[in-house]
């Protein structure tokens, strides 16, 4: 397994994590603007996580 797709595995446990969190706090938010707010975020991260793990993980890697 390459430094790039651990990066990137890292990034989606991240992001599932966050998920779980940002959709725990919009449950104790009462205006549902800051409900979608949230909900979006947390789908955002699903792609950019990812991302950034593909492209940083080998910076620290040394590859």
């Amino acid at each position: 397994m390459t430094a790039r797709l651990i990066g990137a595995s890292i990034g989606l446990v991240i992001a599932v994590v966050d998920f779980a969190l940002l959709r725990l706090l919009a449950s104790r938010v009462d205006l549902p603007e800051t409900k979608r707010v949230l909900k979006i975020t947390g789908i955002s991260q699903f792609v950019l996580l990812p991302i950034v793990g593909w492209f940083v993980a080998p910076l620290f890697a040394g590859e």
